[in-house]
Formats: structure tokens, sequence, C-alpha cells
């Protein structure tokens, strides 16, 4: 079949208009960021209801806490509290200065991920600074002291090339400082980040498999801080949280310790052991901070689920009282529809591959199937990154619609850890399409499903996890989704960022081209004799894709393709790897679910 013919077949059709209709419904609810605070002010990000970008908002910090009290429903900020942005900008990330005044905000054209800095403030014109371009890396700001302007900086240019630029608060005069002598010749793979702290500003630098090196900026140059290998670099006010299914992360307040620990049903945040919040088994937690003043103490929670893609809640820990505990016991297992299970399944080694299972309450008896349904199948399994339930509106819709949604947590991500990460990164990257090889079956055996009705799906890394799988084993899919993917993991510099991922591929000397051949997708492809068996695959090119190079996917079609494979190209001229504007997004989701639901109208059915 054509691409063409594929995507708009009868019941390929059908199906997408129907999700489109279901995703226009769930993509209703607002996405709030995390708030920024200083001196009593709140800046934050927020997208309601037809908007296709978030925007910048700024607020007092005592009327936004109360707006986002736990079980308040999200109330629209006044449209005056806006801060002035320029035409046809996507804010990609922003600081907010010591006194609340004025913000340092990464603005880019919405099909770039390279941003130019502006200052905004309240009934102020924007003011574009004359430095390089940045690459998410969010400015800091240094207070200079009483009578003195703050002091902004900035990380430039996108890796591995970078400068660190430092900005006069009060001239706006911008300079570069260079970096320190011992990077002078930046190996591969190297990553920066500057942070504040006690003392001034500090550049860290960590190549993967190794510990960081921290020098602090002082009387004009860089100083490498003794010991600062295996230091801690002071937290930034606003702390992002990946929370391990062991471990534990903790906050300081006046009040007492804050902690975060993952149990089976639900992440509990604790004040001296009570517990004053909890999040459900399919809600992952981005980012904490806590803001004192002489009206307490308040502790910020960003959060994100399929139900609410982003939200805020936030806690006041001088009220909170026991009676949290009671809340944040029973809150882990969804709502009343859907139910989010935790389960494990054995791969072919012995070894327990974590699972999150989400679907409808009434396709359950016990925490076993009623009846197999079709399934999506989502994987990153690298980078040592957490997957999770992916908190947009794809997974809600699908979830109604009667399908399963199962996050596979394999080897190479994050999830239990740096040795999690390290059992599926270099010559033992394979062990993630194996691992999702295993899942797959495991989850037909069980019941949850039939191969003809699973489909498997990643973007990025995640990409090339599901491609290979596919290729490896064709019996184990029904179909395959594959976004952006990395199709070729023997000549990663011909990717915009491959020089960061050699050391996750083992191409700093752990393992060779050869044996990166083993799974890569492109070169299976290329060495089958035929490919009628491969399940139908869908491959989605972004065409101002900076990071993945995507002129490998027409030749995998193409190799696929002339040996009697099955593989539709869709094309989304306009989107980049990184933000993309929600009507897109949402017509996009809707094809891919339309694909992913098959020829047979099951969509709506209750179960039997």
């Amino acid at each position: 079949m054509s691409d063409a013919s594929v995507l708009d077949a009868e019941g390929a059709r059908r199906a997408r208009a129907y999700f489109r209709e279901a995703l226009t419904r769930w993509d209703t609810t607002a996405r709030q960021g995390m708030p920024q605070i200083a001196r009593g002010m709140a800046v934050y990000t927020w997208r309601g209801r037809g908007e296709d970008f978030p925007r910048l908002y700024r607020e007092s910090a005592s009327t936004l806490g109360a707006a986002c009290a736990p079980g308040r429903t999200p109330t629209p900020p006044d449209p005056g509290t806006a801060l002035p942005v320029p035409a046809g900008r996507v804010v990609r990330g922003f600081a907010l200065d010591p006194t609340g005044r004025r913000v340092a905000a990464l603005l880019g054209t919405p099909d770039s991920e390279l941003a130019e800095v502006w200052i905004l403030a309240a009934d102020t014109e924007p003011v574009r600074l004359d430095v390089p371009p940045v690459w998410h890396a969010r400015p800091v700001w240094i207070d200079a002291g009483p009578h003195h302007e703050a002091v902004l900086w900035v990380l430039t240019g996108k890796p591995p090339i970078h400068e660190v630029w430092r900005v006069e608060g009060a001239s706006g005069d911008a300079r570069p400082l260079g970096l320190p002598a011992e990077l002078a010749h930046t190996p591969e793979g190297l990553r920066l980040r500057i942070e504040g702290g006690s003392g001034g500003v500090r550049l860290i630098a960590r190549h993967p498999g190794t510990a960081p090196t921290t020098w602090i900026f002082r009387e004009g140059g860089w100083v490498s801080e003794p010991g600062s290998a295996a230091s801690l670099v002071p937290v930034p006010a606003t702390v992002p949280v990946p929370v391990p299914t062991a471990g534990r992360v903790a906050l300081a307040t006046s009040l007492g310790e804050v902690t975060v620990r993952e149990g089976e049903n639900a992440v509990v945040l604790s004040l001296g052991g009570t517990p004053v919040h909890a999040l459900s088994a399919a809600e992952r937690l981005l980012a904490l901070s806590v803001s004192e003043d002489q009206t307490g103490v308040a502790l910020w929670v960003h959060s994100a689920s399929p139900e609410r893609p982003s939200g805020v809640v936030c806690v006041d820990l001088a009220r909170a009282s026991v009676s949290a505990s009671a809340s944040a016991a029973g809150a882990g297992r969804g709502d009343e529809l859907n139910t989010h299970l935790h389960l494990t399944v054995l791969a072919r080694d012995g070894v327990p591959v974590p699972l999150v299972v989400s679907l409808r309450r009434e396709f359950l008896a016990g925490d076993r199937p009623r009846s197999p349904r079709p399934l999506l199948l989502s994987v990153y399994g690298g980078f040592g990154v957490h997957h999770r339930t992916e908190a947009e509106p794809t997974v809600a819709a699908w979830l109604e619609a009667g399908g399963v949604f199962v996050a596979a947590q394999v080897r190479g991500g994050g999830e239990l850890g740096p040795e999690w990460h390290e059992a599926g990164r270099g010559a033992r990257k394979i062990r993630a399409v194996h691992d999702l090889i295993d899942v797959a079956h495991a989850l037909v055996a069980g019941g949850w499903t039939r191969a003809e009705d699973l489909t498997a799906l990643g973007a990025s890394h995640g990409g090339f996890v599901v491609a290979a799988a596919a290729l490896i084993d064709p019996s184990a899919f029904g179909r395959v989704i594959a976004v952006a993917p990395v199709l070729d993991t023997v000549d990663l510099r011909r990717h915009g960022l491959g020089t960061q991922w050699l050391h996750e591929f083992g191409v700093d000397g752990e393992t060779t081209p050869a044996q990166r051949a083993e799974y890569s997708p492109l070169h299976l492809a290329i060495a089958r004799e035929r490919a009628e068996n491969v399940p139908p695959i869908l491959c989605c090119i972004l065409g101002r894709d900076e990071r993945v190079d995507n002129t490998a996917a027409p030749r995998f079609a193409a190799e696929l393709n002339s040996r009697g494979g099955r593989v539709t190209l869709l094309t989304a001229a306009g989107d980049g790897h990184a933000q993309r504007a929600a009507g897109a997004l949402l017509e996009f989701s809707a094809t891919l679910l339309g694909f992913a639901a098959g020829t047979t109208p099951w969509m709506g059915v209750s179960a039997t």
C-alpha cells in the first residue's frame, strides 16, 4: 500500500475522526507550569484552551497559592497579568530575577529549539539581549547585593559548542567569559550547565559515565572547587525531581524536612513523616520548590498525568493536617473510571521488567484482564530516562475508547537507578530491545491483548527501540509507531546531537560499528532478504528536527517496502523535536491513534 492509502483507508479515517473528537475534549484542560517566586511575586507559564503555546504570567505568590490549593479547579490567569512577548515567539524557558520584577526569558520561533534571550517586565517593552542563541539552558541571576542590580549569566550555544556570557543588570552590557582552561579541548559528549548558589555562579561539566567537575567564577576567572568531582552543587529554588522506585528526595523548610517517596501505587510527600500530598500511580512528579514568607511556608508541587497534562498544587505546610494522611493513602490507583497498575514481567534472562498498565476499571477482574483489548505499548529505554505513562491527552483518549496503555520500563532507562541504566547501555544496548520484545510476548500470554492488536510506540530513542524490536522479532507486534526515530546507530555523528550520544551507544570505545549494526534499524532493514512478515510501521518524520537526522527514514522505508514490507512515512514538515503547536499535535496524535486502532471497530465498546 502507498503511504496515503494506508492512512486514508476507510477504517483509518473513521478511527482518526473518533480520536480527533476525543482528543479535542481531553485537551481542554489548562496546562500550568511551575512558578518561580521572588519577593512575593510568582512568574509561571499557562496554556489555556485553544492556545497553541503557553504564555508567561506574573501574579502575587499568595494569590497564585490560594488558586492552586489542593482540590481547587485551576483558575485561568487574568489576561492583564501576561508578560509582553514579541509576536511569533515561543517560551522555551525563563528565570525570575531576585527582585521579582524582571524575567530573563528564552524566546524562540516555533520551528527551532534555539532561542534568544529577552528581558521581560510588566508594562515594559521586551528587550533582546545581545548574546548568541541558547539551547534550553535556563539563565541564572546572581544577586549583586544591596543597591546593585542582579547579574545575569547565560550558557549559550548548542551542544557540544558552548560559551558562558555575563550580562550586567544595570547597563545590559553583555560579554563572553570563556570556559575553564581544562575545557579548551572539549571532549565529545561533554555536558555543561550553570547554576546559581552561595558564593556566585557555578559551571558544572560532566562526561557521561564520570562524576561532575565544578568551577566557580571568582575575581575574573574560573576556579576549580576542591573535591568538586564528588560534591553536590547547591540546588536552585525550583528542583527537578526524578523519583526512583527505590529512593528518597528531601527539601529543607523551617517547619521540617519534606520528603518524597514512591510507593507501589502513589508518590507520597510528607512533612516530618506526616503525609501532606500524594500523586496517583500514573501521575509524574516534575518539580518541587518551597517558598517562605511572613504568611507561612508553601510547598509547590508540579506534576503531570494523562488527565491533567501539567498542573501545580500549592500545599500550605503550616496548615497541613493529619487528615491529609487519609487522602494520601488512598490516592494511588487513579480515578473512578481508570486504574493504573504496577506490574513486572520476566525478561528472557530472568530479570523482572517493571510496567505501568493503565485501563478502565470495568475491563479488570481483580488485577487480571477480563479479556484481551487493543494495547499501546510505549517505551524509551535509554539515557537513564524515567519512562512513565505519557502525560498527554493521547493516553486519556485511548483509555476512554477502551484500550490498554502500558509503559514499559526496560533496561537502559533510569527507573531503577543508575544500575538499570547501565544494564541497557553501551555493549548491553540490545537488552532494551530484547526487554521490549519479552514484555510484548508476556502481555499477550497474560491475556491483556492479542499480538495483532498490540502496537509498539516509541519516540526518538524509543523509536529506535520499537523499530529494532519489530525487525528482530516481527511476531511480537501487530503494528509499530516510531516518531522521530534514531534509525542509524552505527554512524551517530550524522545526527544533530549525535556526538552527545556516543557514550550511550558505546561509540567511545566500548562497541564496534559491526556490533551496533546488529540492532541498528536501518542496517537490520538492509540486511533482510524479505519483509512480508514485518508488522506495519508508521514512521513519523519531523521536518524541523534538530536532533535526529531524518534522512535515514526514507531509505529505511524504501529498503523494507522493496522487500514486501509495509512502512508508511508521515511527515510533519513544520515540526521539531521539542515543543510543538497544540493544534498540530492534536491532529498528529489523532493520526497515530487511528493507525494503532487497526481496522476492527472496537472504540467505545464496553466490557462484556
